[in-house]
């Protein structure tokens, strides 16, 4: 039994010397700075508040609601996310929400969220 014991202890022993010291890392290629590739893209959200007497303010700015989906174009034209935050008076009918839901769809916006208050 003892000569079989200092066998694996010198197999220990050899495992140890000829195993590296350093930790060895592999080559990678690290990703770009997402701000580096998307630099005109503005960086604020889109928000879309309907007031509960039906008038649209987008970035706090005053739209009419015929030419909101020329707006919203006009906004989207310079971004490559397509996210839009919609945030209605607790007053308002659902019709008039869901008419600003049909004119961001038919500008091909892609994403909407809804903001509760």
């Amino acid at each position: 039994m003892t000569p079989m014991i200092d066998v694996l202890l010198v197999l220990l022993i050899i495992f140890m010397a000829i195993s590296p010291q350093t930790p060895q890392g592999m080559n990678a290629a690290l990703p770009r700075d997402a701000a580096q590739e998307a630099v005109s893209e503005p960086r604020s959200a889109v928000v879309l508040v309907i007031a509960k007497d039906g008038r649209y303010t987008l970035n706090a700015e005053a739209v009419r609601a015929d030419s909101l989906a020329d707006r919203l174009t006009s906004v989207y034209s310079r971004r490559a996310s397509r996210i839009l935050f919609l945030k209605g008076a607790p007053e308002l009918e659902f019709g008039t929400v869901a008419s600003a839901i049909d004119t961001a769809r038919s500008v091909n916006i892609s994403q909407l969220a809804l903001m509760p208050r």
